[in-house]
């Protein structure tokens, strides 16, 4: 394919003026292929050059990164007058060196004054040519009257503060950045030679340090990716977008934007699958949206994520043993930080905003500041027009369908719409079968311990007879959104226990028998439990008293020889006799199985007159 560049990239890589090229484009003289673009600018046209036009060298230069001479950067600080005076010499020299190498410089000279209707000399030539060679284009800059005239004449210090006063996210003017500067260096020149400085810094620097991070990143050149190497369901993109539409909640008290979720496939631009509702963006939505798609379209190779927290929850990462990317093999990339262009959905929200949010009179744009006038309005007069939640939720699944099945201008897809073409490069359909294991993978894991009345959570109670001999274990637990009266209940290490439904409060005046009977039911299972723990040998209290006397009476013994050997010890400036009560203090602090039984012991003899 033929390769155009601007006719900027053409005079770097020739080394001469862009003046130079235009003005052997309008005489007719050039050699190399050019043609008229639109554009914005003067004239509503531009040029563009055939890169295999160039000479090879130049051509080199372009592929291979060769780096090509600079000297025209050193025109930059001159006045507009001034390049185009350097320009026009240096366009006269080069027609003079394409020139038959017969020609003399006094033929050459009458030719082109004849051709050109100028003036010009063989001395003038024969200067240019030393000037040229010697100090590159801007040795040809016309300074007579003033020798400085266009350079710069700002001390560095104080350009140095005026660039840390000038390169901050509040883009503060030159004038104000200027005014400051003046106050800390009187001596300097006016604020029309900042003015021409300013324009020398490279468009780069001013947006990465004037517009932020982000403006930074979305100013890179956008990746031409041809998605005709992949097939459907290789690679789906994901994302959330905030509605740029006002709709009323579920009960018509107040407005909001709901929030949308949404699975693309990357080789048809399909919706795969989407989840819209009014709450924030978590990860249940997106294994929501995930389980959904899955269902109807299969599994999918890659799945390439937004860099939120909730698309990097454990329930996508590999080292969780029972997330839905390891279990069923869904490999994870996750889109640069910040970088919108470097996911294809971030195109479609665009386009659904402008095809379907703006079709409602409720329609807000993305912010504040886009926000049509007409919705300046306080929520409560929004709240008088806006769509209910249901409404809403209908249009969309219309627009949708619509979307899927309307014939596209997107590239790789010729025309179709993203349904036709995404099966007809759907080559193999990886489903799962058991569609109960993919909702508990798909559902919410947590950790809780097990109570006499089971499984709080959520503030309900949970209950099944076969947590019983959990009883104050930690359990794992799991249930699906769309139903939480059930939750799946795993041991620690994920091997299933049962399933605990969520119990039903009995009112407190109406309990009735079969209430008594489930109650009376649950204590027995209780004591079955209990009575298979039943300790093999039976110990009377006074057998317990008497083994507590005679561990006391050893233990005494002990301590006396610990005390002995501890005094050892100690430092020799300490007298023993210190040590020994801190040691017998220390003995009779240390704690007795028995004590509690001692004490009962004790009660029971004064109640028999013992």
């Amino acid at each position: 394919m033929e390769k155009w560049i601007t006719l900027k990239e053409a005079s770097k890589l020739l080394n001469v003026g862009e003046r130079a090229i235009q003005l052997q484009i309008q005489k007719g003289t050039t050699t190399l292929e050019y043609r008229y673009i639109p554009s914005r600018g003067r004239g509503g046209k531009k040029i563009e050059i055939l890169l295999s036009s160039l000479p090879e060298e130049a051509v080199a230069r372009f592929y291979h990164s060769v780096p090509a001479s600079n000297a025209w950067d050193e025109l930059k600080p001159f006045t507009g007058k001034q390049r185009e005076g350097a320009d026009r010499k240096a366009y006269i020299l080069d027609l003079y060196h394409d020139r038959d190498r017969g020609m003399t410089v006094e033929a050459f000279a009458e030719w082109y004054n004849r051709e050109y209707d100028d003036n010009i000399t063989p001395a003038k030539i024969y200067q240019w040519q030393r000037k040229m060679k010697s100090g590159g284009p801007a040795a040809l800059v016309d300074r007579r009257g003033r020798p400085n005239k266009g350079l710069s004449t700002i001390p560095g210090d104080a350009w140095d503060y005026f660039y840390s006063l000038y390169m901050r996210q509040q883009k503060p003017g030159v004038q104000l950045c200027y005014d400051y500067t003046k106050i800390k260096y009187p001596d300097i020149p006016s604020v029309y030679a900042f003015r021409r400085k300013v324009k020398t810094i490279d468009a780069y620097t001013l947006i990465y340090y004037r517009e932020g991070e982000q403006a930074f990143r979305d100013s890179f050149p956008s990746e031409d990716r041809d998605k005709t190497d992949i097939q459907s369901n290789d690679i789906w993109f994901s994302d959330h977008h905030r509605m740029d539409v006002f709709t009323k909640n579920k009960d018509g008290s107040k407005v909001c934007r709901m929030w949308l979720t949404v699975f693309f496939d990357a080789r048809s631009n399909k919706v795969i699958s989407y989840l819209c509702r009014n709450a924030d963006p978590n990860a249940t939505a997106i294994k929501q949206t995930l389980r959904k798609g899955i269902e109807q379209c299969g599994v999918p190779k890659e799945v390439y994520f937004d860099n939120g927290k909730d698309y990097r929850s454990k329930a996508f990462q590999k080292d969780f043993p029972w997330s839905i990317s390891r279990q069923i093999g869904i490999n994870n990339i996750y889109a640069t930080p910040y970088h919108g262009q470097a996911k294809t959905v971030e195109r479609f929200f665009r386009t659904l905003e402008e095809r379907f949010g703006k079709m409602f009179p409720t329609y807000a744009g993305k912010d504040a500041k886009n926000r049509p006038e007409q919705m300046r309005i306080p929520n409560e007069k929004i709240l008088e027009i806006a769509p209910d939640e249901e409404t809403f939720l209908k249009c969309l699944d219309h627009y949708m369908e619509d979307y899927n099945n309307t014939p596209s201008k997107g590239k790789d897809l010729d025309g179709k719409s993203p349904e036709k073409v995404y099966w007809q490069n759907l080559l193999n359909k990886k489903e799962v079968a058991d569609k109960e294991a993919l909702a508990i993978l798909c559902g919410t894991f947590d950790k809780r311990t097990v109570h006499k009345n089971g499984i709080t959570y959520n503030g309900r109670e949970y209950w099944s007879e076969k947590l019983l001999p959990c009883f104050k274990q930690q359990v794992i637990i799991n249930y699906v959104p769309e139903n939480m009266d059930e939750l799946n209940v795993f041991d620690e290490e994920m091997n299933p226990i049962c399933k605990a439904a969520a119990k039903i409060r009995t009112p407190f005046r109406h309990t009735t028998e079969e209430d008594y009977k489930e109650a009376e039911k649950k204590k027995k299972a209780v004591r079955k439990i209990v009575r298979k723990m039943k300790p093999v040998q039976d110990v009377d209290t006074m057998s317990l008293i008497a083994e507590k006397q005679l561990r006391e009476k050893a233990y005494q013994e002990i301590s006396k020889e610990t005390a002995a050997t501890e005094q050892i010890a100690l430092p020799l400036s300490t007298p023993p006799k210190e040590s020994k009560p801190f040691l017998t203090k220390v003995a009779r602090k240390e704690p007795s199985i028995f004590d509690d039984l001692s004490e009962t012991y004790k009660k029971e003899r004064k109640l028999i007159g013992g």
